[in-house]
């Protein structure tokens, strides 16, 4: 076993190559002559790699394409001093291209190969455009306003902007309220802010603050909510009360005190307060309502007449049943000392008689000062005695200041006090407190229309100033005025009561207009709208004031959709900017559109998504009639049409790209609209018509020739290359960009697809594949016989060596498969045609490659029979590459996919013939595949032919040698020829190679194996001993623990009946003769065929008596073996072999008459031991045969009972189901050449009882050929 481990490398452990799961069932069935079939997937044959090299050489392309093979490993080590080889398992090697024959490809221009690199080259311009598109990402993108279009806005004369600055100025002398934290408390910082704003002279400054300076000061205004309050007292029996309030102003000096005093800065309030503190206390004004309204009849005068004026004083609703009312209701008090006046609220409970609450309603009604006496009279009586059931309760009050009310106002409860320490007060109300002014020029109070439009443009002069001092580009200001501007203009709101929601308005106004003029961050926009959005109030704004925001609206979206419209100039998806630019656009659209006050201003506009989807459309249009005419201003003159449609397409496909990439998921998530879809419709609209008229102009009637007739020519009508090149690269460059935007087309709904013409473009493109495919036929023929011609050693590791003509055929093979792969048909039915030709021609390479290399060996004198026979490299690199190349055609079925062209065809077809065409495919592949084997089994039987007459006498030896010498050193020489030879097979073929060749040699051993024990004199049994003991030593040889052979091909069934012959041949007579009737049983038990009939019978054995019993009961359809059809059968009872029983008589059967179906019923007893029964062979044999009173009687069957089957041999007892058990035999004919032991028997001429055995069974098998001939 050692020089066996020397060529098998025993000592090394190898992987054992499985074949892959995914290996379809085709694959496996085209091999027919090899034990492995299903080969791994040549690795450069399979599916092309998904990332491919940038470069544009197709010789690059090649080594990325081969770059990842492993290469073959040489694995050796020293086993007993000899060198031990690892024959890898049955692996496709790779081969770097440096083993193909450049000569071979430059032989035809590189046919093959210039179509092969029109993939990737169409790749190498998506890598050259995405690098470029990563270049992009983070330069400055081109302004918005190049391509916006320009909006008309509003400029200020000169008048109206001096009256605006007088306004600014006006306000800031008159600033009212305390300062908040995020405002500017001094005046002098607003003056100058206000003039750098404006970009006003210091004079003008002077002489407009003058004329500020003389204008009528503003009525200073507190305005009132009274919201709600919680917790108050229960005054009434059914424990709640039923709250009103009664709230007023509180002057802090008498009426006819100089109107100047009724406002001032923070900076003239402190003067004011000095002149108020040493006053008497009953001159301050009027005492808290609650106090003042129940002073004693003598005060009442007074207080009507100087402290209590009638617009001073309102009241609420009443709130019924509460203790937690909700009011909600507004009041405005003019003021007369914003430093010394107080606001008071008072909360009574309402009484149902006539009441404070009443009283004081009617207060409000009095005109003059004579009807104001008269109610506060009542207001008198009503209050008039705390013991009164009609007196209303006091629920508490609040004082506030009115000078600490800040310039932000107050939203807050505030807790409701008693009118002294020892009043039962609980509760606290809800109120919201602001600040305002309003001038006597005889309009009504809520109209501030004027007052807006210069809050707007006061807006807009301070953004613009803002904007000029910033030191970077205008979209990187985040929006935010400085303190000083935020309190002028917070006070120019206040003192024109603009309301939150105006000035959201106006920020929103002035913001979008100066957008349009300089661009800004689109989140400041954004974040505009949700403000203005959060305070709108419906109805709230005059129509003046909607029409101006419904005007802003929809500048704001003629400015956004036509920058949609030019959205790939504008918003680049390279650029990470720019796309966050386009997402802050489109999410400021879609807050437009969803708030309510743009449906209400706007209530005829379209929903966003019409109008997106129009703009797109238009924008789509105009986008491709521009790259249409740069396309077609830079196209070559030779090939006008061609070249501008592949650069027209590929710039599609890039859009189609960037679209799907970047702008489809904006679009849909934002605005809802299907981006890419659009586009891609409007797009393909264009390029089919223009593509279809192109190429009708271009080619013509070529179009139109039938693709059958262009397959079936022989020869082709023009000249090769003349045709290649004008169908060729332009063309099919054409064909994959056409292609490649169709499969975008994939990405549409179902019922869009149904409606693309792209997708029947291939159509176009039919007749030019079929003629590439007629001349792809002649130029893989032309390069396979210069490739032989050409050949040369190709070394591809130490242990494997192939010839450059099987690598140049592979590559061809390849390459016609893979230019297919590309081009990837849509049409899988309309495919069948081209694929049955494309594997014909690659069918018909491979047979002629073998064909070529396989006339190349006989003519270098393989088959001669002069001379000694030597294994050379010429027969292993021939052997490897018919191999090799025949490997290339097992991955045809997956790559061509002729299950999906056959599942296509058959519904195309109504699933008619839809079998035989795939069988054609397959077809043609089994019987290429047969052809190349049948090649390989030529040259590997004549190795082992000329190995056969070494091995005759080797084995001839072991047969005659000595009867002493053991079987491994009588198998030595043997051994010794077959280690020498196989050592330098191993070394140069591939696995499967190898093993063909060792299942030949091996099919040799058998064979000679069998012809001695045929052919020679029979020997003794020791002899035999030693020939099956030298066949299991061949077994392990020749399967070197799983590493040779497969044991399913050695355990063949030559193996198996060598192996049962040298097995009879080891026994002696009686041993053959019992192992006879052993079988016999056994054939006995698997024959399932009744042609002779059948005999039933019971049989059982006394194990006490040693009594065997045997019934025969009756036979069914036995032959007829009279003239009259019918027959006289009886049965001959015998125990049988007759070594075992020499003396038990034969006993018989009655003879029944004319019948074949007898009746016997009788029983036979034997007289037997149980050692006898259980004996090896021991068998009940029952003859039925047909009695003739003149001639011999007929044979018509037997049958075989082992004994130690028969209930009660194995000492058990006997169960009545056992003895009235029915056994059903069918009758036996057997003949001589069935079984081998009677041929073995017969070869015993010395042996007297063999012969006789023999002679016995002779003449019952010539009775069963009398009878039945």
């Amino acid at each position: 076993m050692d020089r066996l481990r020397q060529w098998l490398g025993l000592s090394r452990e190898t992987q054992n190559v499985k074949p892959s799961a995914d290996t379809p069932p085709e694959t496996r069935k085209v091999t027919m002559a090899t034990t492995n079939a299903t080969q791994p997937t040549p690795t450069h044959l399979a599916t092309p790699p998904t990332s491919r090299s940038r470069s544009k050489s197709p010789k690059r392309h090649r080594d990325r394409q081969h770059s990842g093979h492993e290469k073959y490993v040489e694995k050796s080590t020293s086993d007993k001093g000899a060198r031990s080889v690892t024959k890898p398992a049955d692996e496709q090697p790779c081969f770097p291209q440096e083993h193909q024959n450049p000569e071979v490809q430059e032989s035809d221009g590189n046919f093959f190969e210039s179509f092969t690199a029109l993939a990737w080259r169409q790749e190498n311009k998506r890598l050259r455009l995405a690098s470029v598109d990563e270049k992009n990402a983070e330069k400055p993108t081109a302004s918005e306003l190049q391509f916006a279009a320009k909006t008309k806005t509003h400029q200020l004369s000169k008048k109206e902007f001096e009256l605006l600055y007088i306004e600014v100025l006006y306000t800031i002398k008159h600033k009212i309220g305390t300062t908040a934290s995020s405002h500017s408390p001094f005046i002098q910082d607003l003056y100058q802010y206000a003039q750098e704003g404006f970009g006003v002279s210091p004079e003008d400054h002077a002489r407009l603050l003058a004329k500020a300076t003389e204008e009528k000061p503003p009525i200073v205004v507190l305005n009132v909510r009274v919201v709600d309050a919680k917790g108050l007292l229960a005054k009434d029996a059914d424990g709640f009360s039923d709250p009103y309030c009664m709230l007023g102003i509180m002057p802090g000096r008498p009426p006819d005190l100089d109107q100047n005093a009724m406002f001032s800065s923070d900076e003239e309030s402190n003067k004011k307060d000095k002149d108020k503190k040493d006053k008497d206390k009953k001159d301050r004004g009027l005492r808290r309502l609650s106090t003042s309204l129940r002073r004693s009849k003598r005060d009442k005068n007074y207080a009507v007449k100087e402290l209590l004026p009638a617009r001073l004083i309102r009241t609420t609703s009443v709130k019924p049943n509460t203790l937690n009312p909700e009011w909600n209701e507004k009041f405005r008090f003019d003021l007369q000392d914003v430093n010394t006046d107080h606001f008071h609220l008072d909360i009574w409970d309402h009484d149902d008689e006539s009441s404070v609450f009443d009283a004081a309603k009617k207060l409000n009604e009095v005109t003059g000062l004579k009807g104001l006496g008269r109610f506060f009279k009542q207001i008198a009586q009503s209050a008039r005695s705390k013991n009164d059931d009609s007196v209303d309760d006091f629920l508490g009050c609040v004082d506030i200041s009115v000078q600490d009310i800040p310039s932000v106002g107050l939203d807050q409860y505030y807790t409701l006090q008693g009118r002294s320490s020892r009043s039962n007060i609980q509760g606290e109300i809800h109120l919201i407190l602001s600040l305002a002014t309003r001038e006597d020029r005889g309009i009504p109070e809520d109209d501030n229309w004027t007052d807006i439009q210069q809050h707007q443009d006061l807006m807009s002069i301070f953004i613009d100033y803002e904007l000029r001092i910033f030191n970077d580009s205008s979209y990187l200001w985040n929006g935010v005025l400085p303190q000083a501007a935020q309190t002028i203009m917070h006070q120019h709101a206040i003192q024109g009561d603009i309301t939150e929601e105006q000035q959201a308005v106006c920020r929103w106004m002035a913001y979008s207009q100066k957008h349009t003029e300089r661009q800004l961050n689109y989140d400041i926009l954004l974040a505009l709208l949700n403000n203005l959005n959060k305070t709108w109030k419906s109805a709230s704004l005059s129509s003046e004031e909607e029409e101006c925001l419904a005007e802003s609206f929809l500048t704001f979206i003629d400015y956004c959709m036509n920058l949609i419209r030019r959205v790939r100039e504008i918003f680049p998806p390279s650029n990470r900017k720019s796309i966050k630019w386009l997402e802050g656009m489109l999410r400021c659209l879609a807050k437009i559109y969803d708030m309510q006050a743009f449906k209400k201003c706007c209530p005829f506009e379209k929903e966003l998504h019409l109008e997106i989807t129009a703009i797109i459309k238009k924008g789509t249009q105009e986008w491709y009639e521009r790259i249409f005419s740069l396309c077609s201003s830079h196209s070559k003159q030779d090939d006008e049409g061609l070249s501008m449609l592949i650069k027209l397409t590929n710039h599609l496909n890039a859009d189609m790209s960037r679209s799907q990439q970047f702008y489809q998921e904006l679009f849909v998530n934002i605005v809802g609209v299907d981006y890419f879809c659009l586009v891609y419709k409007q797009s393909e609209k264009m390029l089919s018509a223009d593509a279809s008229k192109a190429l009708e102009e271009e080619l013509g009637d070529e179009m139109k020739e039938d693709i059958n007739k262009i397959l079936k020519l022989t020869d082709c009508d023009r000249d090769e290359d003349t045709a290649a090149s004008t169908m060729g690269t332009a063309l099919f460059e054409l064909y994959l960009a056409l292609q490649e935007f169709a499969k975008y087309g994939d990405r549409l709904p179902t019922d869009d697809q149904m409606n693309l013409s792209i997708t029947k473009s291939y159509e176009w493109f039919a007749f030019a594949v079929s003629r590439w495919i007629n001349i792809a036929r002649r130029k893989a023929e032309h390069r396979i016989r210069k490739a032989v011609e050409l050949d040369r050693v190709v070394q591809v590791d130490d242990m494997i060596k192939y010839s450059s003509s099987a690598v140049d055929a592979c590559f061809i093979f390849a390459q016609m498969t893979e230019f297919w792969k590309q081009l990837s048909w849509p049409d899988k039915a309309g495919s069948y045609p081209f694929v049955l030709r494309l594997v014909q021609d690659i069918s018909m390479g491979a047979k002629l490659y073998a064909n070529l290399v396989h006339n190349k060996l006989a003519a270098a004198g393989y088959y001669d029979d002069e001379g000694q026979f030597d294994v050379t490299e010429q027969l292993c690199i021939t052997v490897n590459n018919i191999e090799h190349v025949r490997r290339a055609l097992l991955p045809l079925p997956v790559q061509l996919e002729f299950q999906a062209i056959q599942q296509a065809y058959a519904r195309s077809n109504g699933n008619r013939n839809s079998q035989k065409d795939h069988a054609s495919l397959m077809d043609t592949l089994k019987e290429a595949n047969d052809s190349i084997v049948e090649k390989l089994t030529q040259v590997v039987n004549r190795v082992a032919l000329k190995m056969r007459p070494v091995i005759k006498k080797d084995v001839f030896h072991l047969n005659w040698a000595p009867e002493s010498l053991p079987a491994n050193q009588a198998l030595d020489d043997l051994l010794a020829y077959l280690d020498n030879n196989l050592l330098t097979l191993n070394k140069n073929l591939l696995k499967t190679n190898f093993e063909r060749i060792l299942l030949s040699i091996w099919i040799q051993v058998l064979d000679e194996f069998q012809a001695v024990i045929l052919n020679e004199e029979v020997r003794p049994p020791v002899i035999y001993q030693r020939m099956f003991d030298a066949l299991a030593l061949l077994v392990d040889f020749f399967h070197a623990s799983g590493k040779g052979l497969a044991m399913d091909d050695i355990l063949i069934a030559q193996y198996q009946g060598l192996r049962e012959q040298l097995t009879f041949h080891m026994l002696d007579t009686c041993a053959i003769i019992e192992k006879f009737y052993t079988q016999l049983v056994e054939k006995q038990k698997l024959h399932d065929s009744c042609d002779y009939g059948i005999l039933r019978l019971r049989a059982m054995y006394r194990y006490d008596s040693h009594t065997l019993t045997v019934q025969v009961l009756s036979a069914k359809d036995i032959i007829p073996l009279d003239a009259n059809g019918l027959s006289d059968p009886f049965v001959l009872v015998q125990l049988a072999p007759d070594h075992l029983f020499p003396n038990v008589l034969v006993q018989s059967t009655k003879i029944v008459k004319k019948t074949l179906n007898p009746v016997f019923d009788e029983i036979f007893e034997f007289t037997v031991t149980p050692d006898q029964c259980q004996h090896e062979g021991a068998t009940v044999q029952f003859t039925v045969m047909d009695h003739d009173v003149v001639f011999q009687n007929d044979f018509a069957g037997e049958v075989f009972l082992a004994m130690a089957d028969v209930p009660g041999v194995d000492g058990r007892e006997i169960s009545k189901f056992d003895a009235l058990n029915t056994i059903n035999l069918p009758l036996l004919q057997l003949k001589q050449k069935s079984h081998s032991a009677l041929d073995i028997l017969s070869r015993r001429t010395w042996d007297k009882d063999a012969q006789d055995f023999v002679k016995k069974r002779i003449k019952v098998e010539e009775q069963a050929i009398s009878s039945n001939p």
